[in-house]
């Protein structure tokens, strides 16, 4: 072969091989990014003086607009995503077999630990902002979160859902409560009403569907005085991973 088709030759390979490798570099750079937009938000709740103040509301938000909508759920294996100081694990804690406390930010964990200290039903899975690191595939009956996806980006979202599909079971179910306000595409969301990030109603069930989960239910609320700012969506694991 002459010098100047093996250059062509090793030019053609090369190109192919880029091309080759140019979706997994972006996937990668892609999931970094994601990485530290969750570790980014995740920062704004370090000890944090919210828990304390919505613990006085949990009974409340619980009896109101929770439990109507999960009550048909199965609570033999739930995680409580985002716990924070464990308002919501103390009610998931009464009716489930088992409650998962998963939090991205180690201070939360090690609060509820010291909190539920002695409940052989309540269990620790510190998690890395995308995914439920620690959370055996098809090992939960219910994902619940509550006043806390609605601060989570756009991508975030997305990666959560397509870790449910992974963790839960089939039939399983999520409770999710996300933002609704789609205002402010761009920017800062701590500049938004109550630090809501960009999502909708419609965007979470697309999200869904392309994640292999379908929507049960939704219901759209008002939070203090914002009308319709966020959405509780109840949805189910409809195909194998």
């Amino acid at each position: 072969m002459r010098t100047n088709e093996l250059r062509a030759f090793a030019s053609k390979a090369l190109t192919e091989l880029a091309a080759r490798l140019r979706p997994a570099v972006n996937a990668s750079a892609g999931a970094d990014q994601a990485l530290r937009t969750a570790r980014r938000i995740g920062d704004d709740w370090h000890q944090n003086a919210y828990y304390d103040d919505a613990e006085k509301y949990m009974n409340d938000s619980w009896t109101r607009l929770i439990w109507p909508l999960i009550q048909d759920c199965d609570f033999s294996a739930v995680v409580d995503l985002a716990a924070g100081h464990g308002r919501n694990t103390e009610k998931l804690r009464q009716i489930a077999a088992k409650v998962w406390v998963a939090d991205i930010n180690a201070e939360n964990i090690d609060f509820c630990r010291a909190r539920f200290r002695g409940d052989a039903r309540v269990a620790y899975a510190p998690c890395d902002g995308v995914s439920l690191t620690g959370i055996p595939d098809g090992a939960v009956s219910l994902l619940y979160c509550f006043d806390a996806m609605v601060h989570f980006d756009s991508d975030t979202v997305r990666a959560y859902l397509r870790d449910f599909h992974r963790a839960l079971r089939p039939g399983g179910r999520g409770f999710c409560h996300h933002s609704n306000y789609t205002l402010a595409p761009v920017g800062d969301h701590r500049r938004n009403p109550h630090w809501r990030n960009f999502m909708s109603k419609e965007l979470f069930e697309h999200y869904c569907d392309k994640e292999g989960l379908r929507v049960v239910r939704q219901q759209v609320i008002d939070w203090d005085e914002a009308k319709s700012l966020d959405c509780m969506t109840v949805f189910e694991k409809t195909r194998a991973s």
